[in-house]
């Protein structure tokens, strides 16, 4: 279970997963307690596989965005200096923190891009897992070095900050920082595609990203006795109508869907972070 490894595997079968886990929600299921790694359902980690593989697909639709002429947006981030407290908050708040600091990478903002890898070190270093995410590996990832491959580096980063939240038992938190990446990395791309979608490129990049909200609601009821990612899976299950036209249209959905969508996340994402 630690060294669940993504894969070109792993996202050519994503279909296959999703159906496979809506079938064993409905299955009847032994007890587990989802505070240890080793009890947890095997359907929560194919789960947790899928949404990581928006590390991946956020910096994709951002590195294109930058090639094709978006103008990088500072204001639609958090916070360089943003402080988050509570393990819950820290936990969802690195995951955001690395998805706004992708973004700035991929823009070539070394400078934004490096005060929120100092941000990410110190909430990670609250957190007990700093080592995770060493300087070495962040100073990277602000680098505007364009042959080095971002989203490797902080999967990479991911992985093993969730191996050691998983050793000391803490499954919810690697939870939440994969959550609040995925919030943050939807919040930032509708901001970018509220005037424009300029190929298909971009618009296939942005639906994969909203199609997967139902791996992430899975994630949330995995842990239904935890009142935050409760409340979480409730807040996202009120996207519905403005998440449908963009799912059901990979190639056709609207600007006004992208709107639409834009200001109901930004409501969820200032209530969380």
């Amino acid at each position: 279970m630690k060294n669940l490894k993504l894969s070109a595997f792993v996202i050519v079968s994503i279909s296959l997963l999703i159906s496979a886990c809506g079938e064993e929600q409905h299955s009847t299921a032994p007890t587990y307690n989802f505070e240890k790694a080793d009890s947890l359902p095997s359907g929560y980690l194919e789960e947790l596989g899928i949404v990581k593989t928006n590390i991946e697909v956020t910096a994709k639709l951002y590195a294109r965005m930058n090639s094709v002429g978006y103008a990088y947006n500072e204001s639609v981030l958090l916070s360089a200096g943003k402080s988050f407290s509570g393990s819950s908050k820290q936990a969802l708040g690195i995951g955001a923190v690395g998805s706004d600091l992708v973004y700035a990478a991929s823009f070539a903002q070394s400078q934004s891009a490096m005060d929120r890898m100092k941000g990410l070190i110190s909430t990670a270093g609250s957190l007990g897992i700093g080592e995770a995410f060493d300087e070495e590996l962040m100073t990277k990832m602000a680098s505007d070095d364009s042959t080095i491959n971002k989203s490797v580096l902080l999967t990479k980063a991911y992985l093993k900050a969730k191996d050691q939240l998983f050793s000391d038992e803490r499954a919810q938190l690697a939870t939440m920082m994969i959550i609040g990446g995925w919030i943050e990395g939807l919040h930032v791309s509708c901001q970018m595609l509220k005037t424009e979608i300029k190929d298909d490129e971009i618009r296939i990049g942005f639906w994969e990203l909203v199609n997967s909200i139902e791996n992430v609601r899975h994630l949330c009821v995995v842990f239904k006795n935890n009142a935050e990612l409760t409340a979480l899976d409730e807040q996202l299950g009120k996207l519905s109508d403005q998440i449908t036209p963009i799912k059901k249209h990979a190639k056709k959905y609207t600007i006004a869907d992208v709107n639409a969508l834009a200001d109901a996340i930004a409501t969820i994402r200032n209530s969380t972070f």
